[in-house]
């Protein structure tokens, strides 16, 4: 095999972009096939950036390539990757919280995937919906307080991480708003999850023209091109598919698609729409100290604008004994691509 491409596929082994971390340094050469042709991609010990994820996300680049020479070293670097990151926040959480990270981290890579997926499967959504399910049974049961979410969050903003980040907060904000009943809880879940999902299948050509007429229409139109594309899928429920197209929906009516107002918004909607504002003020302000006092302000701020002053003070209360005097360390600036 040559350095830098080959044609022989016999010498190579896929990964799922799931399994390849983001924004840590490889431990093996990457390579992306195109048409009958491997190319490098990344040499070991590089790193693949944020925005290059997104790009893979846009494309339904589901798996990248390793040499077989390679595949084995790098598998097990994955896992005690793995295995160290989930270990570094139970540090933080505390051991009776260990199954809360671990399932995060499984729900991780169920996540890429379910993004990944040109069209969605009912077997991928069906592993997904058993994780979350999972998931809301121990946070229950548990109850955690505020900053175990906090710490739990990634600090990676990729399209799929944001979507975990959304859904993490949104269930803290429904239960300090009285959501308890485990079916709504996973109905916001799944919904925060893909909230984003139209988003993630703007082609990337469209994306890196922010200032177009295309990309402000691709915006807009997200969130019900993202219910159009899930409700092929039987296994997404109506509540998920509200969420997903009302969550940039603002309580004043200026917001988008339909300029829904007060109570014609859907419940579940008006929390997600909350912890999205949130996780984007702190994905914009990440590597300064202050980027939960920022995002803090922007709630307390809001006055009814975005959103529902019904909600909101709880929702204040329980963010502000999480996060409030919270600064993360861990993660640090992200690589440059």
């Amino acid at each position: 095999m040559t350095d830098n491409i080959s044609f022989n596929s016999d010498e190579f082994n896929s990964t799922p972009l799931s399994r390849v971390p983001c924004n840590k340094e490889l431990a093996a050469d990457i390579f992306v096939k195109i048409g009958d042709k491997f190319i490098k991609f990344k040499e070991k010990g590089d790193v693949i950036s944020e925005e290059k994820y997104n790009y893979f996300i846009s494309m339904n680049v589901k798996e990248l390539y390793i040499a077989k020479s390679q595949i084995v070293l790098f598998e097990d670097s994955v896992e005690t990757q793995k295995q160290e990151e989930i270990n570094i926040v139970v540090a933080e959480v505390g051991e009776e919280n260990r199954r809360i990270v671990e399932l995060q981290a499984d729900l991780k890579e169920a996540v890429y995937e379910v993004f990944l997926d040109e069209e969605l499967s009912n077997e991928t959504v069906n592993i997904l919906k058993n994780q979350v399910e999972q998931f809301i049974a121990v946070v229950k049961d548990k109850n955690p307080s505020a900053d175990i979410f906090a710490k739990i969050s990634s600090m990676n903003n990729t399209i799929a991480e944001h979507s975990m980040n959304v859904a993490n907060l949104s269930i803290l904000f429904g239960m300090v708003t009285g959501q308890t009943h485990k079916i709504v809880l996973e109905n916001l879940y799944m919904g925060a999850l893909f909230h984003d999902y139209g988003k993630a299948k703007i082609p990337a050509a469209i994306m890196d023209k922010p200032k177009s007429v295309a990309y402000t229409k691709a915006i807009t139109d997200h969130p019900l091109v993202g219910v159009e594309m899930l409700k092929k899928n039987p296994e997404i429920s109506k509540q998920v598919l509200s969420i997903v197209a009302e969550h940039h929906e603002q309580f004043g009516g200026v917001g988008f698609p339909k300029g829904l107002t007060g109570d014609a918004i859907y419940n579940l909607s008006k929390i997600v729409a909350i912890a999205n504002v949130f996780d984007n003020v702190c994905m914009e302000n990440r590597n300064k100290a202050t980027m939960y006092k920022t995002a803090i302000k922007v709630l307390e701020y809001d006055k009814g604008k975005q959103f529902d002053p019904q909600l909101l003070p709880r929702i204040l209360d329980a963010v502000k004994l999480g996060y409030g005097n919270y600064q993360r360390e861990r993660g640090g600036k992200a690589p440059a691509s």
